[in-house]
């Protein structure tokens, strides 16, 4: 950790600690749960999942646009925090080290924005649906009649939390950067270039989609953070490579 922490901190490290705070703060700042679609905590839930989770009916039909950057500091459980930051700390230093740290957050939120945007693009599509049981369904229809929009449909309501679409931004972005380098999985145990990884990360997203998957909503998020990535790192390098044509360096 100590290299994270030089004469300034990084916005990798930034990040991470706002990610930690907001979710402890998660769970102190608890009210009584109206209804519970995708975070069964009980008589309570959390007051940020609440006010700062994404959906496309608070997102766009209540005009709550904030939730698009908010709903990528939260998460569903001490694993899936876990899991990311795990991600962030490795991944993170090597993008913001090219992108310096304000082009690297935009980058980040913006991969995260692409994520929440493109899975519900998706669910409007009817590529999966986003409700894993009769009660979820039960509990959204008994839902659209509590709000100003009784026409909604599920995809509509069905909240998201997490920054696994940035994160996923970060990975094909490192695969960009450094295509050859070589990362360790511990499960399974195998090696892979990050070119490989990005590869595989990228197939498993589809087909879980494909296949109307165990949250096939969060894959398509992945996918719209995978996608945005590879679009911004695509003209990325095309403008490094002609900068160095025009340089005469090669």
């Amino acid at each position: 950790m100590s290299r994270l922490f030089r004469n300034q901190m990084s916005m990798t490290t930034s990040l991470l600690l706002s990610n930690i705070i907001v979710f402890l703060l998660g769970g102190i700042l608890q009210v009584p749960a109206f209804f519970n679609i995708e975070f069964p905590t009980g008589p309570m839930e959390s007051l940020l999942m609440v006010r700062g989770s994404y959906s496309w009916m608070t997102c766009f039909m209540d005009g709550e646009i904030w939730r698009l950057i908010t709903y990528q500091f939260l998460h569903a459980g001490g694993l899936h925090l876990a899991f990311n930051m795990w991600a962030l700390y490795f991944f993170g230093p090597a993008v913001e080290n090219v992108m310096g740290p304000r082009r690297f957050l935009l980058f980040y939120l913006c991969c995260g924005i692409a994520g929440a945007l493109f899975s519900s693009l998706l669910a409007c599509l009817g590529f999966f649906s986003q409700v894993d049981s009769v009660a979820q369904l039960q509990i959204l229809q008994e839902l659209a009649h509590y709000t100003d929009h009784p026409d909604l449909h599920y995809w509509q309501l069905v909240p998201m939390v997490g920054a696994s679409a940035a994160i996923y931004g970060l990975l094909i972005a490192v695969a960009f950067l450094y295509p050859h380098s070589v990362v360790q999985l511990v499960f399974p145990p195998v090696r892979m270039t990050m070119s490989t990884f990005a590869l595989v990360t990228l197939a498993i997203a589809v087909f879980v989609i494909s296949v109307n998957g165990h949250n096939a909503g969060g894959e398509a998020g992945h996918l719209g953070g995978i996608i945005f990535s590879a679009i911004v790192m695509s003209i990325w390098r095309y403008l490094y490579l002609k900068k160095r044509r025009d340089e005469g360096r090669f």
